[in-house]
């Protein structure tokens, strides 16, 4: 007749609550898992690296000049148009990037340390008037030879990216 039905959970009930758990932990441990400094640095040079390559592939492409400039926290891709350098505002890829904080530059073109600091007196002539420290040309070329390091205080390991006037570049690791 009627059966009394044993107490306790069924193992399909058990699995479901051991996979919603998991997925619970896993994003528990990703989201309590920092990104390290060395990650940080990397994944910023990385991007340039990638940001290099496709200015110089739009440069071929579309037979534009493009331009790299630097700036204390920030870097910015300019386009040669109406004989005036213009910042790529409305373009999503190749948009200002703001440095993370603390990460600094240090850029070297032909191999001469040049100074990018701020100066307050400076910094509204300097958003009216772009001016590239790198020239992305047409014919494939990066000009002038140029490396820049990535580099945060107190953390050992840096980035450097690196272009040739025969349009190599590359991001790798630099031990300071």
């Amino acid at each position: 007749m009627y059966k009394k039905r044993d107490k306790g959970f069924s193992l399909l009930e058990l699995l479901v609550v051991i996979v919603i758990i998991s997925i619970l932990f896993t994003f528990t441990t990703l989201a309590i898992r920092g990104t390290s400094p060395e990650e940080l640095i990397q994944t910023e040079a990385e991007r340039l690296d990638r940001l290099l390559q496709l200015a110089l592939e739009e440069a071929i492409l579309k037979g534009q000049e493009y331009g790299l400039e630097f700036k204390p926290d920030s870097y910015r891709f300019l386009l040669y148009f109406e004989n005036t350098w213009q910042p790529l505002d409305n373009d999503e890829l190749l948009r200002e990037r703001q440095l993370p904080q603390s990460m600094e530059f240090e850029l070297e073109i032909e191999q001469i340390e040049v100074l990018v600091e701020k100066d307050s007196a400076d910094a509204d002539k300097k958003e009216d008037k772009p001016d590239p420290q790198v020239f992305i040309l047409s014919s494939g070329e990066i000009t002038p030879d140029f490396s820049v390091r990535l580099v945060m205080p107190g953390v050992e390991t840096s980035y450097i990216v690196s272009g040739t006037a025969n349009g190599e570049h590359k991001a790798e690791i630099s031990e300071l």
